[in-house]
């Protein structure tokens, strides 16, 4: 176990002496919690991060806390409905052909894993993490004083309207029932009785009751605030090399200059795989690009967030908006905006707020760190003694950000892990 005394220096102080207890790669929901639960075990900490507000998947995402969502997306029948879906620019799923070698090794894994065995192996983990994580984002806002990130728990409805989507709702539900969760199933009547100011097609729904939801943005700029404030220190820049010697991580070298630290924490996202690369571990994470339209919307009444399972889209109220969310690409590290993919999300849109709201709404886009299981990397870097990795959460990264950061921090503090951590290895394929 390692001692980390209560820090009192201020976050100006620490920038001057550039040494922490703990350096935190990656300023997004996941690198922001863990520096949250390091703080509380006293611990001087500093954030780099190039960009927080502008390139992370922390952004624009739906802003859903999920326990529903405990099948991974490595699930049986996933690659042969993205090879059907791959000439539909507007389809839910691309995956652009590539050979490039990494991306390959990615697709073997999840193809691997897209199996009814691994579906049952995973759901345990998916459904105690979140639920877990759920708890520990209601404790961490209470305890902060979060007054307007927009928690609301008020579940989540996962509508359907054709035949197929109403029994692969079905199928869900009896899974979900056996791990469990809390869900009742609803006809159109019931469903919206639950929620009336729903205008998508549906003809009923399964409701998740111990989902929960968050403007995520809110959520960013109060974590930083708050971590500002009990001297967490801040640094906008864009680490490019990890120094070593021996089996340990000494500094970290990039466009803030040279910083050094006790520990690392590289939790950068779709971007880590870059980092660890220098540390000997191959890290499989692809980019998975996701859409979103966010409509300004003081007055809506939508209460409850909602998945159209025909379309595979997320509606997300939150304060002062509703967000439209969607599709996955798996293209690299493609960052332009292919207004296609964001149709379907805009016509959901427009059904609510109609055409001419919607045309003056831009479209955000995001690279989601997924991993080929579907399940995310939290340890130890192997053969690195005080490097930890925490990525691949895929389109969860908000759900499970609170969970993986005080997993972290009890790895680094030696204290016994929370949840059981023997899937989440980062050499386990």
């Amino acid at each position: 176990m390692i001692h980390m005394p209560m820090d009192s220096r201020s976050p100006r102080e620490n920038r001057m002496g550039s040494r922490f207890d703990v350096v935190v790669i990656g300023g997004g929901v996941v690198g922001m919690s863990c520096a949250h639960y390091l703080q509380l075990q006293g611990a001087s900490v500093c954030i780099v991060d190039r960009g927080r507000y502008t390139e992370g998947a922390s952004t624009g995402n739906a802003g859903m806390i999920v326990p529903s969502h405990i099948i991974p997306l490595s699930a049986p029948g996933v690659i042969a409905k993205g090879m059907k879906w791959l000439m539909n620019p507007e389809s839910p799923l691309y995956i652009k052909p590539s050979a490039n070698p990494k991306f390959m090794k990615w697709l073997w894994l999840f193809q691997k894993h897209c199996t009814e065995e691994h579906v049952r192996h995973a759901v345990p983990i998916l459904r105690d993490m979140s639920i877990a994580s759920r708890d520990l984002l209601t404790e961490m806002c209470s305890l902060a004083g979060f007054s307007d990130v927009g928690l609301e728990h008020d579940g989540l409805l996962m509508l359907h309207n054709s035949e197929k989507a109403a029994k692969d709702n079905e199928e869900l539900a009896v899974i979900a029932a056996e791990a469990g969760l809390e869900i009742e199933t609803l006809d159109r009547d019931g469903t919206l009785a639950l929620e009336p100011a729903l205008k998508s097609d549906l003809t009923g729904s399964v409701f998740f009751r111990q989902d929960a939801s968050i403007h995520p943005e809110r959520l960013l700029r109060a974590l930083e605030s708050s971590l500002v404030s009990r001297g967490v220190t801040f640094m906008d820049g864009e680490i490019t090399k990890l120094g070593k010697s021996g089996n340990r991580l000494v500094h970290a070298t990039g466009t803030m200059g040279e910083i050094a630290a006790d520990h690392f924490v590289i939790a950068a996202g779709s971007w880590t795989p870059h980092l660890v690369a220098g540390l000997g571990l191959q890290l499989p994470v692809q980019p998975a690009k996701g859409y979103s339209v966010t409509v300004p919307a003081p007055d809506s009444k939508m209460r409850i967030p909602c998945v159209l399972t025909d379309e595979k889209l997320t509606i997300t109220p939150m304060p002062g908006c509703v967000r439209f969310g969607g599709t996955l690409a798996l293209q690299g590290f493609d960052d332009s905006i292919d207004e296609r993919r964001a149709r379907p999300l805009r016509r959901q849109a427009e059904k609510y707020f109609g055409p001419e709201t919607v045309a003056s709404v831009k479209t955000w886009s995001g690279f989601r760190p997924a991993s080929p299981d579907g399940l995310p990397y939290i340890d130890a870097v192997p053969k690195i003694n005080n490097a930890f990795v925490a990525s691949g959460h895929g389109m969860m990264g908000v759900t499970l950000g609170p969970v993986t950061g005080k997993l972290i921090a009890e790895l680094i503090s030696g204290i016994e892990p929370t949840l059981d951590m023997s899937s989440l290895k980062a050499d386990r394929h």
